[in-house]
C-alpha cells in the first residue's frame, strides 16, 4: 500500500476512530483521578505511621507511579498517533487489570476492599472494545484474580463460596456489559445513520432554498425575520445577518398588510425602484401548529419592462401599418391640392386677400407634406447598413455641425468622447445624434435659451457601447416618462412627436436600447446602447 493509499484509508477510518479516542481519553482521565485519590489516601495513612513502617508503602507508591506513567503514555499515543487507538485500548485494559491486581495483592488479597476494581476493568474493556473488550477484560481479570488470590500465603484455604461468587460476578459483568456495549454500538450506528440522513436532507434543503432564483423570507409567529435566502439578499440589497430578528415590515414594507398574492412597487436598500411579485403562506407543523409565515418574492422589473416594450412594439407595428397606408392616401390628394392652389395663385386679377390665403394654404401643404414624409420614415424605416463605425469621430463631426447651428448659439456643448467602435449604420447614427442634440437644445430654449449639453460616448463591458446626450433643461416629468418614445407624443409647441419614436425604431433595428432618465436635480439624459464591433487581434509578437 502506498503512502497516499494509507492516508486515504486513515481518513476513511476516522469516523469510527474518533468515538474510541474520546472514550479512551475519558476513561484514562477517570483512572488518573482514581489513582490520585489513592495517592492522597496513602499519603494521609502513611503520615500517621511510624517511620519504620513506611517501607511497606513503597510498592504501593511504585504501583501508583506506574499507573500515572501508563496513563500519560496512552494519552501521548492518542495525541500523536490517533490511528493506534485500538492498540491503546488493549493497553488500557491491561493497565486496569494490572492496577486492580496490584492493589488487591497489596491490600489483603481475597479480603481486599479493591476486588471491585476487577469488575471495573471488565466494564472498561466492554466500553472501549465492545464484546471483544469484555471478553479480553474477563480473561485477564480471571487470570490476575486467580494468581493473586490462589497465591495467598495463608494456611487456611479461601472459602469456595467467596471464590465462586467473585468469579460469577466477573463473568456476569462481562456478559452484561458486553451485551449493553453491543446494544449501545448498534444504537450509535443507527443514530449516526439517521444523523447522516438528516444532514443530507438538510444539505439538500439548503441547496434547494439557496439555489432558487426567487427570494424566500420566513418570519416567526411574532413577525420577526428568521431566514432570507441568497436571491432574497440580492433583491433586497441586505444580508441575512442584517435582517435576522427584525420585523418583516421593516425588510419588505407593505407585505404584512397585503393579500396572499400580489405585486407591489418597492425601493430596496440600494435605492433601486423594483417591481416585486410575491406570495405569502403560513408555516404549519404537525397538528396545525403555527410556526410563522413565509414570503416568496421575485423581481419583476425587467419582465414588466419587457412586457411594456412588447405591447408598445405591437401598438407601433399596428400604427405603422395604418400610417403607411394613410400616408400614401394623403400624399396623392395633397399633391393635387397643392398643385391646384399654385395654379390658382398664378392667375391674374386675384385680390391681395386671396393671394394671402393661397400662400397660407401652400405653406401648410408643404408642412403637411413634410409631416407625411417623416411619418413614412417612421412607419417604414430603412434597414440598417451595418459597418464598423468610429463613434467618437462621428459624434465629433455631428457636434461640430451642431455647434454652428443658430439653435445652439447660446448653448455650451461639452464633449467626452472615448475611443469606441460600434457595429451600426453610420447615417442612422448621425440621425440619432442630431435628433437628440436638437431635442436637448429645444428643451434648454424652453427655459430661456441658455444652458449646456454634454455629448458622451464610451465602451461598456460585455461587447456594448453607449452614446449619451445630457442637458440641463427642465427635465422629464414623471408622468411623461413612459410615453416619451410613443409616436405623436410631444411636450413642445409645434412638435410632431415622431423624433424620439423614430430614434427608438432605429435603435431597435440595431438590436440596441435607448433610455431616458433625469440628470441630477434638473435636466435629462438620453442613453443609446449599441453593439460594439468585435475586438481585432493585435499584431503578433516577434519571436
Amino acid at each position: 500500500m502506498t503512502q497516499g493509499q494509507a492516508a486515504g484509508a486513515g481518513e476513511a477510518d476516522r469516523p469510527r476512530r474518533e468515538p474510541l479516542v474520546r472514550r479512551l481519553v475519558w476513561l484514562t482521565v477517570f483512572r488518573l483521578v482514581l489513582v490520585t485519590v489513592l495517592l492522597v489516601g496513602t499519603a494521609v495513612v502513611t503520615g500517621r505511621r511510624e517511620v519504620d513502617d513506611l517501607a511497606d508503602t513503597y510498592p504501593l507508591y511504585g504501583l501508583i507511579l506506574t499507573a500515572y506513567l501508563g496513563s500519560l503514555g496512552v494519552l501521548q499515543v492518542l495525541r500523536r498517533r490517533a490511528e493506534r487507538a485500538g492498540w491503546a485500548a488493549v493497553v488500557h485494559v491491561f493497565l486496569d487489570v494490572a492496577l486492580a491486581g496490584g492493589l488487591v495483592g497489596m491490600t489483603g488479597r481475597s479480603e481486599s476492599v479493591f476486588v471491585f476494581l476487577f469488575v471495573l476493568a471488565v466494564i472498561d474493556g466492554a466500553i472501549l472494545l465492545g464484546r471483544r473488550g469484555a471478553a479480553l477484560g474477563l480473561v485477564l481479570t480471571l487470570g490476575a484474580y486467580l494468581v493473586v488470590v490462589l497465591g495467598e500465603p495463608r494456611p487456611h484455604a479461601l472459602p469456595a463460596g467467596t471464590l465462586w461468587a467473585h468469579v460469577a460476578a466477573m463473568v456476569a459483568t462481562a456478559a452484561l456489559s458486553g451485551y449493553l456495549a453491543e446494544q449501545l454500538r448498534s444504537t450509535g450506528e443507527r443514530l449516526a445513520a439517521r444523523e447522516s440522513d438528516l444532514a443530507n436532507v438538510t444539505a439538500l434543503h439548503e441547496a434547494i432554498v439557496q439555489s432558487v432564483t426567487s427570494g424566500l423570507l420566513t418570519v416567526d409567529a411574532a413577525g420577526r425575520v428568521t431566514f432570507l435566502n441568497r436571491a432574497g439578499e440580492r433583491i433586497a440589497g441586505l444580508p441575512l445577518a442584517a435582517v435576522r430578528g427584525r420585523p418583516a415590515g421593516e425588510v419588505l414594507p407593505g407585505f404584512s398588510d397585503a393579500g396572499r398574492r400580489g405585486e407591489t412597487a418597492w425601493t430596496n436598500a440600494r435605492g433601486e425602484q423594483v417591481t416585486l411579485g410575491f406570495s405569502r403562506f403560513p408555516l404549519t407543523g404537525h397538528g396545525g401548529a403555527n410556526f410563522g409565515r413565509a414570503v416568496i418574492f421575485q423581481d419583476l422589473t425587467e419582465l414588466r419592462a419587457m412586457e411594456a416594450a412588447v405591447k408598445r412594439s405591437e401598438r407601433l407595428a399596428d400604427l405603422g401599418r395604418v400610417a403607411a397606408g394613410l400616408a400614401h392616401e394623403l400624399r396623392n390628394p395633397l399633391a393635387s391640392m397643392a398643385g391646384s392652389v399654385e395654379l390658382l395663385s398664378a392667375s391674374e386679377g386675384l385680390r391681395q386677400e386671396d393671394q394671402r390665403l393661397m400662400a397660407i394654404v401652400t405653406k401648410e401643404a408643404a408642412r403637411l407634406e413634410q409631416l407625411v414624409a417623416r411619418f413614412l420614415d417612421y412607419s417604414r424605416p430603412a434597414a440598417p447598413r451595418l459597418a464598423e463605425v468610429d463613434a467618437a469621430q462621428l459624434a465629433g463631426e455631428v457636434a461640430e455641425v451642431f455647434a454652428r447651428d443658430p439653435a445652439a448659439a447660446r448653448i455650451a456643448l461639452h464633449r467626452e468622447l472615448q475611443p469606441l467602435i460600434l457595429r451600426c449604420d453610420p447615417d442612422q447614427l448621425r440621425q440619432i445624434l442630431w435628433n437628440l442634440l436638437v431635442n436637448a437644445a429645444q428643451a434648454i430654449q424652453s427655459t430661456g435659451g441658455a444652458g449646456a449639453i454634454l455629448l458622451r460616448c464610451a465602451p461598456e463591458p460585455g461587447g456594448w457601447g453607449q452614446v449619451e446626450v445630457e442637458d440641463d433643461g427642465p427635465g422629464i416629468a414623471p408622468a411623461d416618462q413612459a410615453k416619451l418614445f410613443t409616436p405623436f407624443f410631444t411636450t413642445k409647441a409645434g412638435g410632431t412627436g415622431l423624433g424620439l419614436a423614430t430614434i427608438h425604431r432605429i435603435v431597435e433595428a440595431h438590436g440596441g436600447t435607448v433610455t431616458a432618465a433625469p440628470a441630477g436635480p434638473r435636466g435629462a439624459r438620453f442613453t443609446v446602447r449599441l453593439p460594439a464591433a468585435p475586438a481585432r487581434p493585435g499584431p503578433a509578437a516577434d519571436t
